[in-house]
């Protein structure tokens, strides 16, 4: 018998493990997203460290290499890892936010006082700049592990800044666009404030001439002033700042005939959830496909998305069929793998099961007639695992996955026990940071909010150590927010209170649904749809 972390399997067993990569096999259909491969029933994935090698039929033997490797049987689909285009990540431990109200631009609900600054601004930035620097490994760790737990490989919207030669606390677990460990994957830009028309020129043009991806959020909203926006765009000469560079997030305000510029950039990426429970709108999505523009889905942040991407697959599900069903469950699948990983030109790296790209792998259980709504209809206890780079980040716990004690870490997601593998080598600044840990620092935090506010005023630095003691790092808030202190200059410690972290999951948060259905802003057929 061989035991690890109490799980015991038959020898001579083949099971996943999380002892960082090695040479495996995996077994179950195989959902590539590749045309030329398509659906393989039965197949065999190939991995050999931290690449796919060979994607074979059932009755296809294995290549040398492979000799003596028994495979992996998944009982489960295999797809390749989930990609989420748009997450202000650093939010994500803030509760979901109860909209009193719609609002027609983004400009409206940032500035409103005391609602935004209560329930989101002043505990996203007492915790997150809070000079105990556990606060912010947990908020990175919880980040990536609500990511993780969703099947998502890969994010954008991690914001944090350091010393050159200092490796940021987000890096390592799931992939970073804006921070790739691997040089020649393109770094990703982008700008989440509005640019003021003068600044197209001078600050956006020559961002797109970098040729490399670049993300803006553009107008976020149902009124004039987002659509404007947009006409900032056009330069004096006639000419528009769209090019194969650009990556659009939200793009609600647009008109019809917008998107005929619109198809100039690289893609758009859609958050149908936030956009709905903000706006009670979402963009003009079918004149997007009309016009052949690539689309990515993103779950934007907690306080308005769901909890993950399997969440936000189920809301664009439900836009498509309102609108006669305008997407096939394998084009919203594209929405999360390949799509994304075109738009910033990481296709041939990630996005697809074929030989020669990165072994960025979710397995979800059962095999399917329809895998691709399967996928959709998936909760996060269908995942069996999740590989980034060919190394077992979760993987369903009991005869299937092993975690070795000195990497990993049980945790209960519904009624399944799963094996994270949260350790990096060499000087990881998430070190000894468990999940549960961070679940268990930042509920005491938010539920402390006030007695924290109060010593605000007497904290001498807001910043947080990183990776040596001569360094620093802070998290960044993508749309500016001001620190503790400013926001308590106009909001009274007396008058902050405690929160309750809300669950990682969906499945495992059973009043998520009902809040969301309490929004004002939801329309019927998703309060249905719930």
């Amino acid at each position: 018998m061989i035991v690890f972390n109490g799980e015991t399997m038959r020898a001579g067993t083949a099971l996943l493990r999380s002892d960082a990569v090695y040479n495996t096999v995996l077994r179950g259909d195989v959902v590539s997203m590749d045309p030329a491969v398509g659906i393989v029933r039965r197949g065999k994935v190939c991995i050999a460290g931290n690449t796919i090698t060979h994607v074979l039929t059932a009755d296809a033997a294995v290549p040398p290499e492979f000799d003596g490797v028994v495979p992996v049987e998944t009982a489960g689909t295999i797809f390749p890892g989930l990609v989420d285009l748009h997450n202000h990540l650093t939010y994500n431990f803030v509760p979901l936010w109860s909209v009193s109200r719609r609002y027609t631009n983004r400009n409206q609900w940032r500035n409103e006082q005391p609602a935004y600054a209560h329930d989101i601004a002043l505990p996203a930035s007492i915790l997150a700049k809070n000079p105990d620097k556990d606060y912010t490994r947990a908020i990175v760790r919880f980040a990536e592990c609500r990511s993780l737990l969703g099947g998502v490989t890969t994010g954008q919207g991690i914001s944090a800044s350091t010393r050159d030669g200092f490796r940021t606390y987000f890096e390592g677990l799931v992939r970073n666009v804006e921070h790739p460990a691997d040089a020649d994957w393109a770094a990703c830009g982008g700008q989440t404030l509005d640019y003021l028309p003068a600044q197209i020129a001078t600050e956006l043009v020559p961002a797109l001439a970098r040729g490399k991806p670049f993300f803006y959020h553009l107008s976020e909203g149902t009124d004039a002033d987002a659509r404007a926006r947009f006409r900032d765009l056009q330069l004096a000469d006639g000419s528009w700042a769209i090019t194969p560079s650009l990556i659009c997030i939200h793009c609600v305000g647009l008109q019809p005939a917008d998107f005929d510029q619109l198809a100039a950039a690289a893609g758009m990426v859609w958050s149908p959830t936030s956009n709905f429970l903000l706006y009670g709108e979402t963009v003009r999505i079918a004149e997007a496909k009309r016009r052949g523009i690539p689309i990515a889905l993103g779950v934007d942040w907690a306080p308005s998305g769901c909890k993950n991407m399997l969440g936000e697959l189920k809301v664009a599900r439900s836009v498509s069929r309102t609108l006669g069903d305008l997407f096939s469950s394998e084009e919203l699948v594209s929405m999360v793998t390949v799509n994304p990983a075109r738009m910033i030109g990481w296709d041939r790296h990630i996005g697809r099961i074929t030989p020669g790209l990165r072994a960025d792998l979710l397995v979800i259980e059962g095999t399917h007639e329809d895998p691709y709504a399967a996928l959709i209809d998936a909760r996060e206890d269908a995942i069996r695992a999740v590989l980034i780079d060919g190394r077992l980040r979760l993987g369903e716990a009991g005869g299937f996955a092993v975690g070795t004690p000195e990497t990993s870490e049980l945790f209960t997601v519904g009624t399944k026990q799963y094996f994270l593998d949260l350790t990096e080598p060499g000087n990881d600044a998430m070190g000894g940071m468990s999940l549960a840990t961070a679940i268990a620092k930042l509920d005491y935090g938010l539920r402390h909010l006030p007695e924290l506010a109060a010593a605000v005023p007497a904290q001498t630095a807001l910043s947080v150590l990183a990776t040596r003691d001569d360094s620093t790092l802070d998290l960044e808030f993508n749309d500016a927010i001001p620190d503790a202190r400013s926001l308590l200059a106009s909001t009274s410690p007396e008058r902050v209170d405690p929160m309750q972290l809300d669950p990682i999951t969906a499945v495992d948060d059973p009043s998520f649904n009902a809040r969301l259905k309490a929004n004002p802003n939801l329309p019927a057929f998703l309060k249905e749809a719930l």
